[in-house]
């Protein structure tokens, strides 16, 4: 058996943690999204549908999103096996950001809309709507906690593999990188050992994010709009990433702007764009919860005034 930060190894079976924390991340998400739906009186049961889809369509724009990058764009050229060898590490949030999106956009079209298969030269049933109809932004409110806490805990896969270290620092939560790393991803800081933890910075700015929603989902239900929780989202993680990559080391660019900090700015628009719309437009009320019954748990018992 042999023991490394990497992973573990026993014989011919291998763990790495990079992909344990990927994993325990779409578990925590799950547990999250379960929540959420119950605290909106939405059917929990599918937001492990959901996730199911949007892991693999998220996985995919992830890895998309770091293989075009321009810096590894020409080793994945040479190298086309190595566009799927995914636990080595390479993934781009905004890539499976999308992908997750569309996975849940998706998900609600087919769920809600009656397929019949009328050019099947066979005789098949038709596939009913078999759950009222799902609103797309409402679930987007919903899956925002789980795509936070989701790349809170998997960031630290980054440090297990030993990646996303920021520039130097003398501060005292500073990482040690041996030479090796360094020499491979920052060449010009040779010499340095300690570096800034970026992954860990995110992290704890995913997690305070998390903590915000669902303290603002229960504590003050009324004041939140349908729409309000993925604009938050939409705001608070590119204010997040913007800032970080002032520390990040050989970020790709465009123009000598950091792509990060581009896509980021577009996102912090489009999130304040939508906040502000709904908030200008008139009000509809809608029903989230039920009224206060004995029975009933007191998140699920309030009424939620939202706009849609």
């Amino acid at each position: 058996m042999d023991i490394s930060l990497q992973g573990i190894d026993i014989g011919i079976f291998s763990l790495r943690f990079y992909s344990l924390m990927i994993l325990l991340g779409l578990f925590a998400g799950i547990v999250v999204g379960q929540i959420q739906a119950k605290l909106y009186e939405q059917d929990p049961t599918h937001v492990v549908n959901i996730a199911m889809l949007g892991t693999v369509l998220g996985i995919i724009g992830a890895r998309l999103y770091h293989v075009f990058d321009q810096q590894e764009w020409p080793r994945y050229r040479e190298n086309l096996g190595d566009i799927f060898a995914i636990w080595n590490g390479g993934i781009g949030i905004f890539g499976a950001f999308v992908g997750a999106v569309f996975a849940l956009w998706l998900y609600t079209r087919l769920e809600t809309k009656p397929k019949k298969f009328s050019t099947m030269p066979f005789s098949l049933p038709m596939i009913v709507r078999r759950h009222p109809a799902m609103s797309a932004i409402l679930w987007l409110d919903i899956g925002a906690p789980t795509f936070l806490i989701g790349q809170a805990i998997g960031r630290w896969g980054n440090f297990f593999n030993q990646e996303l270290f920021g520039r130097p620092t003398d501060l005292p939560w500073g990482i040690f990188i041996p030479q090796a790393k360094v020499a491979y991803q920052a060449s010009e800081f040779i010499g340095f050992e300690r570096f800034h933890p970026l992954f860990f910075y995110e992290s704890a700015l995913n997690f305070l994010g998390v903590v915000f929603i669902l303290y603002i989902t229960r504590k003050i239900p009324h004041k939140v709009n349908t729409g309000d929780i993925l604009s938050f989202y939409l705001i608070w993680y590119p204010i997040v990433r913007f800032s970080l990559e002032f520390l990040r080391i050989g970020p790709w660019e465009e123009a000598g702007i950091p792509m990060a900090q581009i896509v980021s700015v577009l996102m912090f628009a489009l999130g304040l764009g939508s906040f502000l719309y709904r908030r200008l437009k008139p009000p509809q009320i809608l029903t989230a919860a039920s009224e206060e019954t004995p029975t009933k748990s007191r998140s699920s018992a309030r009424r939620l005034r939202r706009r849609t």
